[in-house]
């Protein structure tokens, strides 16, 4: 198959921003009035063209992957003469033009490679996954990571949770995201809730009190497909989000 990274034109970004307003500097020009306003829409129209093409190399990438995994049979005419394939892009492109997350971006373009009936995935999984890398952001992912095996991810990644534990009296996790109880509870436990009510983790049991809360769910055979689904890396080497 065609490598399809070669195939994507290289970004060349039209004008330098500080040849396009002359020889001034940026810090003199003017907040306010036509010379900001023109500005403003080149410098734009620069970074949207460069995360464009950053976004269609990602694609291609994945998709070159994914086809050399899959079927060797398989053909470039055969992905992007399907329906599918055109719909999936298109979706996930203005999806990754709404977020600022590179691993969100990364994880719509592996969603592509998987979008039609190519992949290992039934139309009803395809459907449902494609619209959940959409909605769910990088916390999501990573505890589907790490309640798969928590205490495993924890000693691929150095953390002491029982020592923290007894230290805090609070959940290990305080550990992981490097903030109190009260900051990373509340955005975990609405993301284990979204994530339970599609079935990607089963809760197990809940306990909550004046002193410490743990919420104790694992990741389902569904949700382990899902990061199938997303080609993502070893549950052991995910890295938890820089911020909730």
């Amino acid at each position: 198959m065609t490598d399809l990274v070669s195939a994507v034109p290289p970004h060349e970004p039209a004008e330098d921003t500080l040849a396009y307003v002359g020889k001034a500097a940026l810090g003199a020009i003017p907040i306010v009035g036509p010379i900001a306003a023109e500005t403003l829409a080149h410098v734009l129209d620069t970074r949207q063209a460069a995360r464009q093409h950053e976004f269609n190399s990602l694609m291609a990438r994945s998709l070159t992957d994914a086809i050399a995994r899959l079927d060797e049979s398989l053909t470039l005419e055969d992905v992007v003469d399907s329906d599918e394939f055109v719909a999936a892009v298109t979706h996930a492109q203005r999806a990754a033009a709404e977020t600022a997350s590179a691993g969100k971006r990364r994880r719509l373009a592996n969603a592509v490679a998987h979008a039609g009936s190519w992949a290992p995935f039934s139309h009803t999984e395809r459907s449902q996954f494609g619209r959940l890398v959409v909605d769910f952001d990088d916390l999501h992912v990573w505890l589907l990571h790490y309640l798969d095996d928590g205490h495993a991810w924890a000693t691929a990644n150095g953390v002491d949770m029982a020592r923290r534990y007894e230290a805090d009296n609070n959940n290990s996790l305080t550990a992981v995201f490097g903030v109190p109880l009260a900051e990373w509870w509340p955005p975990f436990a609405q993301a284990v809730s979204d994530l339970e009510r599609e079935r990607l983790v089963a809760i197990q049991r809940e306990l909550s009190d004046s002193h410490a809360r743990e919420l104790h769910a694992r990741t389902t055979p569904k949700g382990r497909k899902f990061l199938e689904y997303l080609s993502e890396p070893p549950s052991a080497e995910a890295a938890p989000p820089s911020a909730l």
